[in-house]
């Protein structure tokens, strides 16, 4: 008896509530569709209200198309995003919070009395609006908030303002310019059940603070918006490593043993006695090396000789060259980039407003943050990108690291021809960008990592 459905009509909307009495998270989706020969499709989530009171959309821009239907059915205005945010988080949750409080509060929605005691008096800690604590009596107001006087509630209600559903769906700080914790995709609409598969891409605020990255989410932040889009053709991976030629001839060998020698004369401690008898003593040994040979001895004569004027002497007096020992060596790892391109074409005025709205969301997270005082400048906000299939991680797909957007580019007249709907958004728009990953992969990465792995 863990999950009770409810139904909810706000403002003419049907949303189907589904709250957990084990975990007191509370799910609101549409309801569900019914096709052709009999079948059902399940309604769309829309929102989730967490275990300590905060709410966040799941679908934004389903929830308020859904809305905006049933207001134009009654004859209604139908409201912008900004508008639905503000009617939303200050009538609706409360709405919902209460028929979530409702469902928690009752004692025969437990399968014992102890589990109902232990859950509300969590519930009631951890914030929950509207649940009462079974140990004081105590119950939290819409905010949350613990009220002793549970009669005097409503009026403690009436205290929230008009614009506290900011402070749960922005991202606050000296870095807010404009982030929230949104979830956009394309295309609009319930899609049919097909298992169809998708890319996600969720900004992150850059996670400064470390000289070094121990591991790959180090630099990973708070979240911000998500973004969610139809696979693509011509998707592609390709790793590199760096190797390069590396050259050690005689001369530099005799050198480098010198210094090896040298320096490991001060293993445990400084020894500038024992320093300049190594290197006197290796030095030596070195020089008659060389000079015992006597065709070594003319060639290292014309070699010096030509360093000296500048000019090849050893090639021409003795046809030869030194002994590059020419080598590849591992030089370093590389990093990965990764370029996807997407067509947008438009359904609906609300499909155009959801594609505007995504052009805006990775402009404004690749974009350079400046800093008060304009002194400094912070780094842009990352992205994180998943492969989906049927809601989880493409198990026959590659994983990619924490990426920045390099470049972004977007054509407004994709078939060379400018032209727009009654409401001036365009017919069409071909968004092409750049993800750079930013840090490399290693061995152990690819341990763990599923799919094909990074």
């Amino acid at each position: 008896m863990a999950e009770i459905k409810t139904t909810r009509v706000w403002n003419g909307l049907p949303v189907d509530e589904i709250t957990n009495t084990a975990t007191g998270v509370v799910e609101l989706y549409s309801q569900p569709t019914r096709g052709a020969m009999g079948s059902t499709t399940p309604g769309t989530l829309f929102a989730t209200g967490n275990d300590k009171g905060k709410w966040s959309y799941n679908d934004q821009a389903g929830f308020r198309r859904g809305y905006n239907n049933k207001q134009r059915t009654q004859g209604k205005p139908t409201l912008t995003q900004e508008d639905f945010n503000k009617k939303f988080f200050t009538e609706g949750t409360k709405l919902f919070n209460n028929d979530r409080a409702n469902i928690l509060n009752t004692e025969t929605n437990y399968e014992t009395r102890e589990e109902f005691e232990r859950n509300t008096t969590s519930y009631s800690t951890n914030g929950i609006p509207g649940v009462k604590n079974s140990e004081t009596g105590d119950k939290n107001n819409s905010d949350g908030k613990t009220v002793v006087d549970s009669d005097n509630n409503a009026d403690v209600e009436e205290t929230i303002g008009s614009e506290s559903w900011l402070n749960r769906n922005t991202l606050g700080g000296e870095r807010d310019f404009g982030s929230t914790t949104n979830s956009y995709r394309y295309p609009l609409g319930q899609l049919p059940d097909l298992d169809y598969d998708f890319i996600q891409f969720t900004a992150h605020e850059y996670e400064a603070g470390a000289l070094t990255v121990q591991g790959p989410e180090a630099r990973i932040g708070p979240s911000a918006e998500t973004i969610t889009l139809p696979m693509i053709p011509n998707l592609s991976e390709s790793s590199q490593v760096g190797w390069g030629g590396d050259k050690l001839n005689s001369l530099q060998a005799a050198g480098a043993r010198i210094a090896l020698n040298t320096i490991g004369a001060n293993t445990e401690e400084l020894d500038l006695k024992g320093t300049a008898e190594a290197f006197l003593t290796t030095s030596k040994d070195e020089m008659k090396k060389m000079l015992n040979d006597k065709n070594l001895k003319s060639s290292l004569v014309a070699f010096f000789a030509g360093q000296a004027v500048g000019a090849n002497v050893l090639g021409r007096t003795t046809g030869s060259v030194l002994n590059p020992n020419l080598e590849l060596l591992f030089t370093g790892p590389s990093l990965r980039s990764f370029n996807f391109n997407f067509k947008f074409r438009p359904r609906d005025p609300d499909e155009a407003e959801q594609i505007k709205q995504i052009i805006r969301v990775f402009k404004r997270n690749m974009a350079v943050q400046r800093k008060k005082g304009e002194l400094f400048l912070y780094t842009p906000n990352i992205f994180k990108i998943k492969y989906l299939h049927k809601g989880g991680d493409h198990p026959f797909m590659n994983r990619l690291m924490p990426c920045a957007c390099t470049a972004f580019t977007v054509s407004y007249t994709p078939d060379n021809n400018y032209m727009t709907y009654a409401d001036g958004s365009m017919t069409g728009y071909d968004v092409s960008f750049t993800m750079a990953e930013i840090v490399p992969i290693y061995a152990d990465h690819q341990k763990d990592a599923g799919g094909t792995g990074f």
